[in-house]
Parts: C-alpha cells; structure tokens; sequence
C-alpha cells in the first residue's frame, strides 16, 4: 500500500513539474505575442518590457531575443543590440542573422577582429548573403591597407563597387568605395559618390566622409553649413562643439558665439530644459575672454530675472568655483539647493553640485546627492553617468552595467555612458566587450577627440598598431588642427618605424604653429632619432636644445643617454659640468646624485639627495632616490627611517606607499603589506598594478574564503592580460576556486615569463599536483628551491616545497 502511495505520489509531482514548466513556457509565449502586438501599435517601449518578461521566464527564446536586439538597434541603441546578438549567437551558434549582424556592426565600428570571427561563422551557413559579400570586402580593403598591398586594395574596391551596382545600401561596401577615393585624393568624385549614397542611406558615417572631401576641397562655408545640417540630424552626437570649434578655427568668432546664444534661444522656445546650452556659451566666453567676462554675462542674464534663474545662479557658482574660490561656490550651490523645490530643474543643479563636490574629494556629499536625484528621477543621465562611475570603482560593475543600459534606452548616443560601459566590462574582465563599447563610443562621437584617444590607447596596448591609425586618421578628418591627434599618429609612426610619415606629422604639427606645437615636435623628432638608433645625431639635436641654458628636460635626457649607451664618465662630466655653472639648481642637483649613485659614488650621492630632501622635503622623487640610494649602500636600518619621514613628509603619497607595502611584504609582514594596498586600492581602485599585487598576496597567503572572493573581484579584470605578473595572479585565484584546467593557461606562460620567481614557481607546482601530474610539479618545486639558495627571499611555503619534493621523489 506504501509502495502504491509513493508511486502516486512520485507520478504527481512529475505531472506538476511538468505543467509548471508547460505553464512557464506558455506565459512567456504570451509575453512574446503581447510584445510583437504592442510593436505593431507603435509601442516600442512597452514591447520592449514585455520582451523582458520573455527573458525572464525563458532566457533561450530565439525569436523574442532577435524581436529585442532588432527593435533596440532600430532606436540606435546599437551597443544594447550587439549585447543581445552576442547572447543570441552564444546560445545559437548557428543563427545566420545573429552572426550576420554582429559582423555587419562590428564592421561598421571599425572591430574587424570580432567582424572576421562572426563572418567566418556566419559565411559557412550563407556565402552569397550580399551583406556578408560587403564585410567580407570590408576586411579584405582593410588587410590590404594594412599591408600596403595596392593591388589588392583596387581589386577590393572594385568588388565594393560591383555591390553597390547591385544594392546601394550596403553600408560596408559605401565607406569601401569612398575611402579608396579618399586615399586617391579623387576629391570630386568622392564628393559625387556620397552625395548619391546619401539619397538613399542618411547613415551619419557618410556625412562624416561628405565633411572630410568638403574640408579637403577647400569647401570651408560648406563645411560650417553640412556641420549644421548634422547638429540637426543627429543632435546627440553633440557634433555642435565640433561646428563651434570650426568657427573658432576660422576665426568666426562672433558667428560663434551667436550660433551659441541661438541654441539657448531654441531651447526655451522648445520648452526643454537643462544647463548645457548656457553651459557651452559660458565655456566659450571663459575661452575667450576669460572667466570674469563668463560671470559678468550671468550677472546679465540674471538682470532679466528668467524663469531658469536657479540654473544660472548654479553656473555662476561653478565659474566661481573654477576660478578657485571654492569655499565661496560650495557654500552658494548648498543654499541654492537647500531653497529649491523638487524638480527637473533641482536635480542638474544637484548633479552639478555632486560634481562640484566630487572634484573637492567629498564623494560622501556627492553620493548622497546623487541618490537624493535618482530617488526623485531614476533616468536622470547624469546622475546614472556619477553612480555607475563610483559602482566600477567600488568593483561593481554588473551593478554598474544595469544603470548604464537604461540610461542607454533613453540616450543611445552618448558616448560618455558607452566609454562608462567599456571601463565596466574592462573591470569584469570582459575585454572584447570593453573594446566593442570603446569602439561605438568613437563611433557615436564622431571620432571626437578624447573618445579616438582612448580607443587607441586599447588598441596600441594590444599591438593593433593599423587599427589604431585607422581611427587616428578617421578623428583628423574632423578636426584636422588637433594637436594632440596629429601627435599620437606621430608617435604610431614612430612605433611602427614608418619614418617618413611621422616627419610628414611633424611638419604638420610645426605649420600649427600652436602654443605646445614645439614640444611636441621636439618630443617626437628625439623618439624618431632614438628609434632609428641615432645616437650622435641624438646628441646633437639635444645639444642644440640646451644652448638656450633653460632647457633641463634636454640636458636630463643627454644624461640619460650617455648611461643608456654606458657611457658614465661622459654622463658625470657633463653633469658636473651644468651643475658648476648652476650649482644651486636642485634638478641639477638631482640629476648629479642620479649619476653618482650610478658610477657607484653613493656616499657623495647620498649627501646630496640628504641635502635635497631637507631643503624640499615636497619632492617624493627626492626622498624614494635617498632611500634607493641607502639600501644599495646595505644601510636598511637608515633606509627604513628615511621611508618613515618620506611618509611623514608627505602622507598622501602613493609612491611611498607603494614602496612600504613592498619592504614590508619582503621581510614577511603580509599583513602590514595587504592592508597598505587596501589604503593604496580606495584611492585609486583603477590602478591594475595595485590590483594585481592586493589581489595576489590575499590568494597567496589567505586561507579564508572571504579574502579568496575579495581577491577574484579585484582580479577578474587581468582574465585577458598577457603580462606575467597579473596571468600568475589570476591563475592562482582560479586554481584556488577549482578551476584547475583554466589556471594552467595562465600560470604556465607566467612561470616562463617569471622564472626567476619562487612564488609563480610553486604556485605551478601546486596546480600540477593538484592534478596528479606529479612529475610535471618536480622540476618547479626543484625551481623553488634552487631559487632560494641562489639568494631569493625564502617563501612561508618552503617546508611544503620540501616535504613536496620528498613525496615525489619516493615514488620514482
């Protein structure tokens, strides 16, 4: 009878399991029909929440998730599409249009490594798709630029060409065939070309390339007029600053300015609201005529009582704030705030508040703000911009990631929350999304110049040297006088040893004739030099810079590279030189004791670092030289004591921070070194060597799981990083998690890279062991060992190393 019940039983709750999942599929069908009904009425956003719902029930709905990432691309929110596509094709491999899409987009951003990975994919299941035909001609014009191919670049061209014949709205083959004509310098029939394309594609790329050919023609009244045609037909891509910035070029400046005071015109008319208008017109009159001139103009402005008073009693606040009576502004915006009602209004004057305070290291104050705005509107954007910057310094980036999307909903071209999105995922270890963020970020911009910087920043950190250029080139065609853009590309040049070109940057940069157009110059030709191995012509250029007797940098860099070619005799002569004709200059002074204590005087370099220290005890590069000096000399109780007044001299010093964390991790004191790091890690929590060494030490000398979880949130950010230092760290991290096949393709590259490091070494060995391959461990822990009595610092592990070793020696 028991055994009947149970069976009954048991039959029951296998009926209930399923109808409840037949239950939740069917609901989350129901959600999908109300989402593509609701689309067909014209509701977009109530759709797309009902698609949410989808997701929640069922997150491997094929249709509904293609319905969303289509719809949200439709609203030019093109990194929350990419975001859905990729989750598409993870759980689809094989979906043609997810792949075709994530390579069409990644194409159009200029990605082309994630363009080529989805294309291969998405060509195997479509060869003759004309979209995929136009990425694939996309990738080849760009590998033939890449290598300087001409051939294959025509023939790419010509390919584009023949695309366009059959479909003029393939977006990779347009750029392909405008920007072979561009590198032709066909002005005229470049021109031709996009004005046809854009009668049937509005694509904002192409009005970037129709002002980069009307620049290039002369056309500089046509450039002025299309930049305004593009404020109005993209007014998020903020690509006013870049008409001011064209009037200002021109010396249109009462142009500008009335085209500054129009938009504040516009934006009352059109009943919106915000400071940014006034905001831009202050900037600019502070630009111009300074910021006293900036104040007097709200003054002015408040004469007329408007009804944005509080907002122009806020500016005028911040302009005494940037003036520097801070005391005076802070106080000011706390009275307006504490008298203001609850309003759209309030809360900017809040976020400019929190910025205010932020700058003042109040992140209290600010914080509070910020939750005191989002509580009354949680789509305020710039408070959602502060929050998600303090989540991903607080290493809360999936936190982070969840403001910023909706803040993306509603402004789907800001390039400020996508650069905010590409630091999130860099923080989660995500880096092929952090890339796809930083690249739309360009995108959306109009390669604007701090965007561009940052995205070629990533790309010279991984050697893409000619994507790199790529972006650098699209950015000048924009703004084609930006100093520091015609300096990065010189300094690519350098890098990629294409002489010619970075001269042909220099002489661009010296025809500036800007205020820095100098240095960068001078920068740049001594990089050139110095990469060509020039050594005398080095010389005599740094020579020559120093005639003038007020140019220390180049005196400094002659020193160096006296020692850099081992000549230290030559370098203390020159040295002693500048120093008797100037013997009280302290950088002189500096850089005599630097070459002392090279040529191994470190009693005389001592006493002078000694001297310097007392005299200027501010300069941190004094005192840790001082303490270098010491510890060469074997005095570590004197180098100790100098660390300690360096710290009390300047407590806020990183660098000395820094260097007591290290001292106290090799004399054993873990936990003085962790807890230093911590101190070092609130400060700066951005800073991936920090991370690196906190993460490490609290996985390598912590039993307990709460420092082991501290450690992989700190860490998870170097998943990606080739340097060995930070593959040991996260290998460690995911050995201790149980991620022992994982960690092995970190830590073997790392013990390679740092063989000379007991702890990489055991930290491999450990790994092996823990895999049964006793054999592979022996020779590491061996390392250990060897290591050790070579003179390395003996590790609190080293009876396990042992014992280890002994183990396996009694089982050969």
């Amino acid at each position: 009878m028991l055994k009947r019940f149970l069976v009954i039983v048991s039959f029951v709750a296998t009926a209930c399991l399923v109808a409840a999942c037949d239950s939740s599929e069917e609901r989350a069908e129901a959600h999908f029909q109300k989402g593509q009904e609701l689309l067909e009425q014209g509701e977009v956003e109530r759709a797309l929440v009902e698609l949410r719902n989808v997701f929640q029930l069922n997150g491997e709905h094929l249709e509904a998730r293609r319905l969303y990432a289509s719809t949200v691309a439709d609203q030019g929110n093109q990194a929350a599409a990419y975001s859905q596509y990729l989750r598409l094709v993870e759980q689809y491999p094989e979906d043609l249009d997810g792949r075709t899409k994530l390579a069409h987009m990644s194409a159009q951003s200029g990605n082309w490594t994630e363009a080529e990975r989805h294309l291969e994919a998405a060509e195997a299941l479509a060869p003759n798709d004309p979209v995929l035909r136009s990425v694939r001609v996309g990738l080849n014009y760009r590998n033939a630029l890449r290598d300087e191919d001409d051939l294959a670049k025509a023939e790419a061209a010509k390919v584009a060409n023949a695309l366009l014949q059959q479909d003029l709205t393939l977006p990779v083959a347009q750029m392909v065939a405008v920007e072979n004509l561009v590198r032709l310098q066909d002005w005229d029939s470049a021109l031709a070309l996009v004005d046809r394309l854009l009668q049937v594609s509005d694509a904002f790329n192409l009005h970037r390339l129709r002002l980069s050919v009307l620049d290039q023609l002369g056309e500089r009244d046509a450039v002025a007029d299309h930049l305004r045609l593009m404020v109005d037909r993209f007014p998020e891509a903020g690509l006013h600053r870049a008409l001011i910035s064209r009037l200002i070029e021109d010396g249109r400046l009462p142009d500008a300015e009335a085209y500054l005071r129009d938009r504040i015109a516009n934006q009352a008319q059109n009943g919106e609201e915000g400071p940014q208008p006034r905001l831009e017109l202050l900037s600019f009159i502070t630009e111009q005529r300074g910021i006293d001139a900036a104040i007097a103009e709200v003054d002015r402005m408040l004469e007329d009582d408007p009804a944005e008073a509080m907002v122009l009693r806020s500016l005028r606040a911040n302009l005494d704030f940037e003036r520097g009576n801070r005391d005076q502004a802070l106080a000011a915006m706390d009275a307006l705030i504490k008298e203001a009602p609850e309003s759209r209004e309030t809360d900017t004057i809040k976020v400019l508040y929190a910025r205010m305070l932020q700058e003042v290291d109040n992140v209290v104050g600010a914080r509070a703000l910020v939750e005191e705005v989002l509580e009354h509107d949680s789509s305020q954007i710039g408070a959602i911009k502060l929050k998600a910057g303090w989540l991903v310094e607080d290493d809360r980036p999936g936190d982070a990631l969840v403001e910023l999307r909706a803040a993306l909903d509603n402004a789907p071209r800001d390039p400020d929350i996508l650069t905010l999105m590409a630091q999130a995922h860099q923080r989660a270890g995500d880096h092929t999304l952090m890339a796809e963020m930083l690249a739309m970020a360009v995108e959306v911009s109009g390669h604007r110049q701090a965007e561009a910087l940052r995205y070629v920043t990533h790309l010279v950190s991984e050697d893409k040297l000619f994507a790199a250029e790529e972006i650098l080139l699209s950015a000048l065609r924009n703004q084609n006088e930006d100093p520091q853009l015609l300096a990065r590309l010189g300094d690519l040049y350098v890098r990629s040893e294409d002489w010619g070109r970075a001269r042909q940057v220099m002489t661009r940069l010296e025809a500036l004739n800007l205020p820095q157009s100098e240095a960068l110059v001078t920068e740049l030709t001594a990089r050139l030099l110095a990469a060509q191995n020039r050594a005398q012509d080095l010389t005599s250029f740094l020579n020559e810079l120093t005639k003038d007797q007020t140019n220390l940098g180049a005196s400094a860099a002659i020193i160096r590279l006296h020692l850099a070619n081992g000549d230290v005799s030559q370098a203390l002569e020159y040295s002693t030189e500048l120093l008797n004709a100037d013997p009280q200059n302290p950088t002189l002074r500096f850089l005599q004791a630097g070459v002392l204590a090279t040529e191994g005087q470190l009693d005389e370099a001592a006493v002078l670092l000694q001297a310097l220290t007392q005299e200027f005890p501010q300069s941190e590069q004094t005192w840790l030289s001082l303490y270098r000096v010491q510890r060469s000399q074997g005095l570590r109780d004197t180098s100790d004591a100098t660390l300690e007044q360096a710290a009390a001299a300047l407590p806020d010093s990183s660098n000395i921070k820094w260097v007591q964390a290290s001292v106290a991790e090799a004399r054993g004191d873990i936990d003085s070194a962790i807890a230093t790091y911590e101190t070092l890690y609130e400060v700066d929590s951005g800073n991936v060597i920090v991370a690196n060494n906190l993460a490490s030490l609290l996985a390598t000398y912590r039993d307990d799981e709460d420092s082991l979880q501290r450690a992989f949130v700190v860490a998870r950010r170097l998943r990606a990083a080739e340097q060995p230092a930070f593959q040991d760290t996260y290998g460690w991290i995911t050995a201790r998690l149980g991620n022992l096949q994982e960690a092995l393709d970190y830590l073997e590259p790392a013990a390679v890279g740092l063989g000379n490091d007991p702890v990489v070494q055991f930290h491999l060995a450990e790994v092996y062991r823990q895999l049964r391959r006793d054999q592979d461990a022996l020779p590491y822990y061996q390392r250990v060992v060897d290591l050790v009595a070579a003179g390395a610092n003996e590790p609190p592990f080293m009876d396990q190393v042992t014992s280890e070793i002994a183990r396996i020696q009694a089982l050969q």
